[in-house]
């Protein structure tokens, strides 16, 4: 069956010729009959009016015999001559111009014939025209000297009377010799009028003959002309019938398929003809008519949609090789969003194909099929996420088997602790701003240090999922007002982490079983030693070394004093080097180039120092050999950050300058990543530093060192509330 557009396409063909045949047998129609009936008409009217022209004109030959006659019997009565010669003058006069009029009719074609027959007729009309013209001229001037008569014929006397004067002799002598030639002349002068006459009557009866055979062509014509159009109607009749049964077969496939069809034409505008399924994908009943753009601007983003309408212009450019530009289609699988939708509705995936659909060689249309791609891609998200899942936990279990066991039993208490801690801060009321805020600022603190001591251990999937936590605690920072309801998703982040803890534990106790069965039975039952500090060393080597590849740099640790620090400032110390040691690599050690410039060995230094202070308690410090630190830069990005105000900058003193490295949001890193940009880790350090009644303090040198100073009191409860934090 043919499509729509071929079924279209030669309709407009068959009417074209129908237009043709009738044209032709219009053309046909004028040059058969209506032209040659105008001009047969034309002859009609002309010999009609000839003809009474010719039978008006008969009377003055009389009229002149009659005249002519009268002057002389004025004559012989002697009665007044004037009036007879005067009616003489006009009736010749009138002759006279009758006469040339037919002469000129001649040359002016009033007795042309179209025909043979009325042509002979015109022959005949035009000798007697001649001869006509002949005889009067002859007889005229016989009759010229009665014209130029003036005066008075008679003598009157009283012995004689009234008798004729030379003049009227001679007038009597003229009238006599025109009267001898009237009954000459007017005789041949009767005839050439009827010859006239008859030669009208024939030339019109063959006209009117002529005519007859025209009007009988006309009819056979017209008789033609309705035949064929009743076949033309048949037959157009006959294609309507197929147009509609094939219109009802493609409303038929339009109305069942799944798929949305349209087509569009130059102005990419769709066409009436559309599937059904138009109304679903949509969600619109007004579909036909509507420009592609109108179709898609509410529901794809506007790059999305001005990337469409560029591809779907380049379709029409017959040098554009069209399946390889739709290998770049860019509504191939397109994630949409209709008005009105409620934003816990399934994503909706459309899929849209472009074909060109030609009229002979050129592009006439773009045919456009939709369907619903929304349960291949939910399927395929489905198995992409199962994929990530496994590949998560295969990465996750091959995390812990580099992973130090001392290290990671430590980790996850730890985190367990800060995570729990997290949960309380959720679970605290709060009403006011500031209570909201602070709030914020302390899950930020608890979910930095498990990020920070995850990435030091090299666990990325604990990472990655503080990292996001971050994310939406960093947008609540920066939102306008806080309520309780901007936490709730808060809780879904803190189960995912809480989940994952639980499943890392599960992961390591099998592997413990697996480990215990495969010892010896002597190693079995050998209790687990408690951790070194060389286990926070190793953990810091680790993350220097880890930072600074993901970053472009090479640092390392060297530590002294670990073992001296007691067991309840473990955590403290821990988190602190941790904060201290990624602050180092990301703002302090230059990349190896920059270091090789300055004169420097291209890895840099961190070097962690614990010592005892007797009475006073520990003395912990962490220097890196960096770029050190610029009060001037500090201050002016505090000024940006709205953290000191443009009349307090001034004021700022080198000491005052180096405190705000310390203040929550404050960081130089110009964008946020993993390890640098939100302005958490310096506030952490600051925070736990306080929270254990120490101090802390910073020195450096631009462009040799930074070193902070951290001093922790004999206070065993300060750490103990470490512990607990």
């Amino acid at each position: 069956m043919k499509s729509p557009v071929e079924q279209d396409a030669v309709a407009r063909s068959r009417v074209r010729v129908d237009i043709l045949l009738i044209a032709a047998a219009c053309v046909a129609f004028v040059g058969a009959v209506f032209i040659p009936g105008l001009r047969l008409a034309k002859t009609l009217s002309n010999d009609a009016a000839a003809l009474k022209f010719v039978s008006e004109q008969r009377r003055y030959s009389l009229a002149i015999q009659s005249a002519v006659a009268a002057v002389q019997d004025r004559l012989d009565s002697g009665g007044y001559v004037q009036t007879p010669i005067d009616q003489l003058r006009r009736d010749a006069q009138a002759l006279t111009e009758a006469t040339n009029r037919m002469g000129a009719a001649q040359a002016i074609g009033w007795f042309d014939a179209p025909t043979e027959t009325t042509a002979l007729a015109d022959a005949d009309v035009k000798a007697s025209v001649t001869a006509l013209a002949a005889e009067w001229s002859a007889y005229r001037r016989r009759l010229q000297p009665l014209f130029e008569f003036q005066g008075i014929p008679y003598f009157d006397s009283e012995s004689a009377g009234t008798h004729l004067n030379p003049a009227g002799r001679r007038l009597a002598e003229a009238t006599t010799s025109a009267l001898r030639a009237a009954r000459e002349a007017i005789p041949k002068i009767d005839a050439d009028f009827n010859g006239i006459g008859d030669a009208l009557q024939k030339s019109s009866a063959a006209a009117a003959s002529t005519l007859s055979l025209v009007m009988l062509l006309g009819l056979l014509l017209a008789a033609t002309m309705v035949a064929l159009g009743i076949m033309l109607q048949l037959g157009r009749q006959r294609q309507e019938e197929a147009v509609l049964e094939a219109k009802r077969q493609a409303d038929s496939i339009f109305r069942t398929m799944k798929e949305g069809l349209f087509l569009l034409d130059r102005d990419l505008v769709i066409g009436a003809a559309h599937s059904a399924a138009m109304r679903d994908l949509f969600k619109r009943d007004d579909v036909a008519g509507l420009t592609f753009e109108d179709l898609l601007k509410d529901i794809v983003p506007a790059k999305t949609l001005a990337t469409a309408m560029k591809f779907v212009r380049v379709l029409w450019t017959e040098r554009t090789n069209e399946n390889l530009v739709k290998s770049i289609n860019p509504l191939g699988e397109v994630e949409v969003h209709f008005p009105g939708e409620s934003g816990s509705a399934a994503p909706q995936y459309l899929e849209f194909d472009f074909h060109r659909v030609r009229s002979g060689t050129d592009i006439s249309h773009i045919l456009v099929s939709v369907s619903d791609a929304s349960a291949r891609v939910a399927l395929g998200h489905e198995l992409k996420a199962a994929q990530d899942q496994s590949q998560s936990q295969i990465d996750t279990l091959l995390g812990l088997l580099r992973v130090d066991p001392k290290q990671l039993a430590s980790f996850l208490g730890d985190s367990d602790v800060a995570l729990q801690m997290v949960n309380s801060i959720l679970r605290e009321p709060a009403r006011e701003e500031s209570a909201f805020r602070k709030k914020v600022d302390s899950i930020f603190r608890q979910v930095h240090a498990v990020k920070g001591e995850a990435a030091a251990i090299g666990l990325t999937t604990i990472e990655d999922r503080a990292h996001r936590f971050e994310e939406d605690l960093r947008a609540l920072r920066e939102k306008g007002d806080l309520s309780g309801n901007d936490f709730l998703p808060l809780i879904v982040k803190l189960d995912d982490l809480f989940t994952h803890l639980q499943s890392i534990r599960d992961l390591v106790a099998k592997l413990s079983r697996l480990q215990q069965a495969a010892a010896p039975a002597a190693e079995r039952g050998a209790p687990a030693s408690a951790a070194a500090p060389t286990d926070v060393d190793s953990m810091l080597k680790q993350l220097a070394e880890k930072v600074g590849h993901e970053n472009g740099k090479a640092a390392r640790v060297e530590s002294a004093g670990l073992e001296a620090l007691p067991n309840a400032y473990r955590r403290l110390v821990k988190d602190i080097a941790v904060q201290a040691v990624r602050n180092a690599v990301m703002h302090g050690i230059e990349t190896p180039q920059a270091r090789r410039a300055a004169g420097k060995d291209p890895c840099g230094l961190i070097r962690i120092e614990v010592e005892p202070q007797g009475a006073d308690g520990f003395r912990l410090s962490i220097e890196d050999d960096g770029q050190g630190l610029s009060t001037q830069k500090i201050v002016a990005t505090a000024m940006q950050r709205g953290l000191v105000s443009a009349d307090e900058a001034p004021t700022l003193g080198p000491k005052q300058a180096l405190r705000l490295l310390f203040r929550a949001g404050f960081s130089t890193y110009d964008k946020s990543t993993k390890d640098a940009g939100r302005g958490v880790g310096m506030n952490l350090i600051a925070n736990l530093v306080q929270e254990a009644g120490g101090r802390i303090g910073v020195s450096t040198a631009p462009g040799k060192f930074t070193r902070f100073t951290v001093n922790l009191p004999v206070l065993q409860s300060a750490g103990k509330n470490h512990e607990a934090a």
